[in-house]
């Protein structure tokens, strides 16, 4: 059964237990949310009343699965006091996920070094001191970008290959890449399927798209109201993603959410 809904706010005084409420008011059975401010190096820890409200509420929900989006300025492809930062941003973002009993924790690989992003990420992992059952880290793929990483599925098996990291497959950025998920949404699939193993994409981000085909842009756009339309139908009900975790990034408003949650729970059937 997927699992769906929103990337969250986190702004309102209750923090990120108020995200917590905003999923239940919506009626979601999944949410994302930042763990602080994505763009800014400056953090604040969380403190035990915030944790122990948001899991208080979570649990209320029955414990619908919870995605953190790490800070957008983090790039593990780079070297100096940039990767440094990125490390230690993303190693935060994952002892807050710990904390907060999150599952997964997804971060854009950035650009520079293919081999950096692999080293940083393991690196933010060993620094978070994860246990046994912790949080995921899942690098998500990208629209390629200004030399972004990522946005060649095999390329992103590469940099996963024999280590526990996993992988967040967005729609948007695959199609700005370069894959006709307009034309082909259950061959984009397979190549996933394929590339990367979907025992390994526990995420997707289901957005369409405001720029064209293979335009390496990312913005988002509403479902139904970009370039690839309706063929996301025929991608997120497509059998292989039953147990998936989906969580729409589209633009929000009261009328944007109520547009994205009923177009996507008729694709569902709901």
């Amino acid at each position: 059964m997927i699992r769906y809904g929103l990337h969250l706010s986190i702004s309102s005084k209750e923090g990120v237990a108020g995200a917590v409420r905003e999923a239940e008011l919506l009626g979601l059975s999944a949410f994302q949310i930042f763990a602080k401010n994505p763009r800014t190096w400056k953090t604040r820890p969380l403190s035990p009343a915030q944790i122990e409200r948001f899991r208080a509420r979570r649990e209320n929900l029955g414990a619908i699965p919870a995605v953190i989006h790490a800070s957008y300025l983090v790039n593990l492809g780079a070297s100096g006091e940039l990767w440094d930062k990125s490390v230690f941003s993303l190693a935060e973002d994952l002892m807050k996920a710990q904390a907060l009993g999150v599952e997964h924790v997804v971060v854009h690989p950035g650009s520079g070094d293919a081999e950096r992003v692999r080293e940083g990420a393991l690196k933010a992992r060993e620094l978070a001191a994860l246990g046994k059952n912790g949080p995921r880290l899942l690098l998500e793929n990208t629209a390629g970008g200004g030399g972004e990483l990522g946005s060649d599925l095999h390329g992103l098996a590469r940099i996963i290959e024999g280590t526990p990291l996993q992988v967040c497959f967005d729609t948007c950025h695959a199609f700005a890449a370069g894959y006709r998920i307009h034309e082909d949404p259950a061959g984009v699939l397979s190549t996933l399927e394929e590339g990367i193993g979907l025992e390994r994409v526990p995420v997707i981000h289901l957005n369409d798209s405001q720029h064209a085909f293979a335009s390496h842009k990312d913005l988002h756009a509403n479902l139904l109201e970009g370039h690839i339309g309706p063929a996301l139908a025929e991608f997120v009900t497509d059998a292989r993603l039953s147990n998936k975790v989906v969580i729409l990034e589209t633009p929000r408003s009261a009328q944007e959410d109520a547009h994205n949650l009923r177009v996507l729970r008729e694709w569902l059937g709901e």
